[in-house]
């Protein structure tokens, strides 16, 4: 082995206290600093081992111990969502976390491969391949290593400019740079070979503390700022309905006392409009009928109007299909009532979850389709793509800013984990109205069970809000239900698995415009894939010229003589 020798059992143990040391803090926010160095005891496993097969099962079983920590919730998930018992909820997750696991498997191996075969200082490429194996590799419900950093405010301002992606940058960077500067001492090897290299990573370690000393800096400076300025801004006071509805496959059944036209969320908004919420929220939930049932709307109507505030919430939506009328569509759709109970805003779901709203490539294919639903069973209810992003605007006759409209980027669910995508949906709205001044996230995460998962949930949003620099309410029908700044910071928090309603004065910016990242979403993430494609170009050309030579080598040596 590399430098010294390490059993393969202690490698592996060394790669499993990684996969543990990464995943703390997505159960656990408060440990965020352990992301920090939970690279490190893989560094040191594949320094000390030798062969690229080695080296991808260490990061697999890294991938392994973190896949099984961060989302152990697959079995409360499959048994609450399919119905299977215990054994086989377990047989099916094991699969999934096996699947993920490899994710790491690969940023070993190709960050081995590449230092094996071009002259790319570690400091660069670690970080390059840590983010794009992160961004590209697929998965039902992506991951990135900056969703566990939502309590560390300063580590996350940066991303207003690079996303969540240069967050998981910064990260690695953080790693690989520790990771160097102690393992001469962790193993004691201070040989000349050692002191030699030292000097001449001094240039590469300058500038990668440069980077590291900027980015928490401007972190630090910028958290300072918000904080001064969101206590100057004005207020919308919003009303949450959280009713804690538990999801099942049977059919559902309405509670005692009330209706479709009256549903519990309808009387918690009764006494929130009582007490001057301007806006209410209910979550993703179960089926309202509003979109389909004239008389539902009406009773709607009615009510709002009584009220005199505004309402949104999600329904499903069911439409003919143009071509064969025969054929119903059904829609994940977001809806807001304006005070008068008018219909103003709707916005149709583009982000579908995959074999829970829409299978993928089978759709189209009569006989596989048929095969699929029949296995996903009653879980699967699969919805059409909505076909672009919406802005909800009302005008805040009650607020301090009189005869203002404001303007709300609707999301759903699933929506809220995808970087790029809510990016998009502010630039949208942008291109529409003035300002866009709130991002609101309906959810229902009751499929999870009593797990984190609703919880890693709202954290992975709460970068949302700072990517984007506007407040964000993320209403859970089970909770947590959260209000963030665009700082990060929490302003509000409800307790998980707890039905109540809440009313909370949401700061806002007036003429808010987003940020850098909303307006340029895909820049930092293509450079980096430019670069890795840069680099791999490099890879191929090098072998190749490896190959010529020594084929010219072998040509040489069997030419015959004179």
């Amino acid at each position: 082995m590399r430098n010294g020798s390490l059993s393969l059992t202690l490698l592996a143990l060394l790669s499993a206290l990684s996969g543990i040391l990464l995943s703390i803090p997505f159960l656990s926010p408060q440990h965020y600093g352990l992301s920090w160095i939970g690279f490190i005891p893989l560094l040191i496993a594949i320094e000390k081992s030798t062969g690229l097969f080695r080296i991808y099962y260490l990061g697999a079983i890294t991938g392994l111990t973190f896949s099984i920590s961060v989302s152990y919730w697959m079995i409360d998930f499959l048994m609450l969502s399919k119905g299977y018992g215990i054994i086989l909820s377990t047989v099916f997750s094991v699969i999934f976390w096996l699947y993920c696991a490899q994710l790491f498997g690969f940023i070993t191996l190709l960050f081995e491969a590449i230092k094996q075969r071009i002259n790319v200082h570690e400091y660069f490429l670690f970080p390059l391949i840590v983010v794009s194996v992160f961004a590209i590799y697929p998965m039902i419900f992506t991951a990135h290593l900056g969703e566990s950093q939502s309590q560390f405010l300063v580590a996350i301002q940066a991303i207003e400019f690079v996303g969540v992606y240069g967050l998981d940058a910064i990260i690695a960077l953080t790693n690989i740079v520790i990771f160097r500067l102690v393992l001469p001492y962790l193993l004691a090897e201070h040989s000349p070979t050692h002191q030699k290299r030292y000097s001449q990573n001094k240039w590469p370690l300058g500038i990668a503390l440069l980077l590291l000393i900027s980015w928490f800096y401007y972190g630090w400076s910028s958290n300072l700022a918000w904080e001064s300025k969101i206590q100057q801004w004005n207020t919308v006071r919003i009303g949450l309905v959280q009713p804690n509805e538990t999801p099942s496959l049977k059919k559902q059944t309405l509670y005692s006392g009330y209706s479709r036209s009256l549903p519990p969320e309808m009387a918690m908004t009764q006494r929130l409009a009582s007490i001057g919420a301007e806006i209410v929220i209910w979550p993703e939930a179960k089926y309202k009928a509003y979109l389909d049932q004239p008389q539902i709307a009406e009773a709607y109507r009615h009510q709002i109007n009584a009220l005199n505030t505004r309402l949104i919430f999600q329904d499903i939506e069911q439409t003919q299909n143009v071509l064969n009328p025969l054929v119903k569509q059904q829609y994940n759709t977001a809806v807001m009532l304006s005070e008068q109970g008018e219909m103003i805003g709707h916005y149709q779901k583009m982000k579908r979850i995959a074999f829970g709203e829409y299978v993928p490539f089978a759709s189209d294919i009569p006989v596989l389709k048929r095969w699929v639903e029949g296995f996903f069973g009653s879980f699967l209810n699969e919805m059409e793509k909505g076909e672009s992003h919406q802005v909800f605007s009302s005008e805040l006759t009650n607020n301090a800013v009189k005869n203002n409209a404001f303007n709300i980027v609707p999301l759903i669910c699933y929506e809220t984990i995808f970087p790029e995508f809510v990016a998009e949906a502010v630039a949208s709205a942008l291109r529409k109205v003035p300002s866009a001044d709130l991002l609101v996230a309906l959810s229902s995460d009751g499929w999870f069970g009593s797990t984190h998962q609703p919880y890693q949930h709202t954290n992975a949003s709460i970068l949302r809000a700072v990517e984007n620099r506007l407040p964000l309410v993320h209403v859970l029908n089970n909770g947590p239900s959260i209000v963030a700044m665009p700082n990060g910071t929490i302003i509000f928090k409800t307790k998980a698995n707890q039905a109540g309603g809440y009313i909370i004065d949401v700061p806002y910016e007036k003429d808010s415009q987003g940020s850098f990242f909303s307006h340029y979403p895909h820049l930092f993430i293509y450079s980096v894939y430019g670069l890795i494609l840069f680099i791999g170009l490099c890879c191929c050309l090098k072998v190749r010229k490896k190959t010529n030579q020594s084929t010219a080598l072998i040509s040489a040596r069997n030419e015959p003589l004179d």
